[in-house]
């Protein structure tokens, strides 16, 4: 296998030398034009030369029509996914959606000057190195599900389904389950899911020397339901004590105790969000029933494509899925481009529950949401449940 870092596919001789002097002569062997005698710049064309070298970046342009620099693109991010799409091109208000959509990591003027040519390949270099590494097979090594709640925007009700989902699956592996709340500003699994807790994700990583899981198993709070979980700090300026590291350290420790993790996040992705998707075999995908959160929750997946998180399961799930606002189930599954795994209805038992603390599964276990809620709950059990059935056998909290 050859190692190459960078190729651009250009028929212009000339921009090779301009990429060569933006690095002052650094590349060397690392970097190859497409070879003219090769013929046009095609995506079939590319694509076959590339089946024995590996190369990092793939810089298509200048010199070819914007159509077929997207369809090469776009074959890149289906075919090689672990390598950077870098596009030279003029930019238009449209190109960016167009490139995005096309799996184009950044795009570059032709006539860019040095420091911006250099920077925009750094980015890109370093966008697949994350890729390769993302897309390296896991080691083979026992540990539980690790599943990650994202939504775009707040208030569509990721903490609701967070702790339902948790507290679902305590009822059918009870002991083996358990909650982080990663919203390290204004988190409230603890109040979703009334317990007090004494001790915080801040603790754990204030731990001294290396993450003990015997200490960390002591800082979880548990819940009647047997759900175990570790809460968010008291205050935002407590969350700061935590880094994205640390984070993806806490979690991974856990998996190696419990059989699931379920991670509620904060709105949008933040950096400790990204540090806990690397090592997230799930991933929870929600928005309402609105065209900001449809089209906000469309960003958010064009974002994980971009940034290689393409290897965990995807779950879509829509909330308050009844809401007559002209949408239907169809329209919001194209422009999300996932196809709707859970929807769930509105329902006034939802906020009665999180005001008292008790998830709909648990304090309303035979209503319509709370089956919804387990419907997904049954996406990571080998066993379906009956909502409301380990309730039920143990007479209820």
């Amino acid at each position: 296998m050859t190692d190459l870092r960078i190729l651009l596919a250009t028929p212009e001789a000339g921009y090779e030398q301009r990429v060569r002097q933006a690095f002052r002569g650094m590349l060397n062997g690392d970097l190859r034009r497409w070879d003219g005698h090769l013929g046009a710049v095609t995506p079939d064309a590319v694509l076959g030369q590339l089946g024995d070298v590996q190369p990092d970046v793939v810089a298509i342009g200048p010199g070819l029509e914007l159509d077929s620099a997207l369809e090469l693109a776009k074959r890149l991010e289906q075919d090689r996914p672990e390598i950077s799409v870098l596009l030279i091109t003029e930019t238009t208000p449209t190109l960016w959606e167009q490139a995005l959509r096309a799996g184009v990591r950044d795009v570059l003027a032709p006539d860019a000057v040095d420091a911006d040519v250099r920077s925009a390949f750094d980015r890109a270099l370093a966008v697949a190195e994350g890729r390769r590494r993302m897309l390296a097979p896991p080691p083979m090594e026992a540990r539980g599900r690790i599943i990650t709640v994202l939504s775009p925007k707040g208030g569509s009700g990721k903490t609701t389904l967070s702790t339902n989902l948790a507290v679902g699956l305590a009822m059918a592996q009870p002991g083996r389950v358990v909650i982080v709340d990663l919203d390290l500003q204004f988190g409230d699994v603890s109040s979703a899911l009334r317990v007090t807790p004494e001790s915080s994700i801040v603790d754990a990583v204030r731990t001294p020397g290396p993450l003990d899981v015997m200490t960390l198993k002591t800082l979880l709070t548990p819940h009647a339901s047997s759900l175990w979980a570790l809460c968010g700090p008291e205050s935002p300026a407590e969350g700061e004590a935590v880094s994205a590291e640390q984070a993806k350290d806490v979690v991974e420790a856990l998996a190696g105790e419990f059989d699931y993790v379920i991670v509620d996040t904060c709105a949008g992705i933040t950096e400790h969000t990204l540090s806990v998707l690397e090592v997230s075999s799930d991933l929870v995908l929600m928005c309402a029933m609105d065209v900001l959160s449809v089209r906000s929750l469309r960003k958010e997946v064009d974002a994980l494509e971009q940034l290689g998180m393409t290897q965990q399961k995807r779950h879509f799930v829509i909330n308050r899925a009844d809401s007559k606002v002209g949408l239907d189930i169809k329209d919001v599954e194209a422009t999300v481009g996932l196809p709707v795994d859970v929807a769930v209805s509105s329902s006034r038992a939802v906020p009665l529950s999180m005001n008292q603390g008790s998830p709909v599964v648990e304090s309303d276990p035979r209503s319509a949401v709370a089956r919804q809620f387990t419907n997904l709950v049954n996406q990571f059990t080998d066993q379906p449940q009956r909502a409301g059935l380990s309730l039920l056998r143990r007479g209820g909290r």
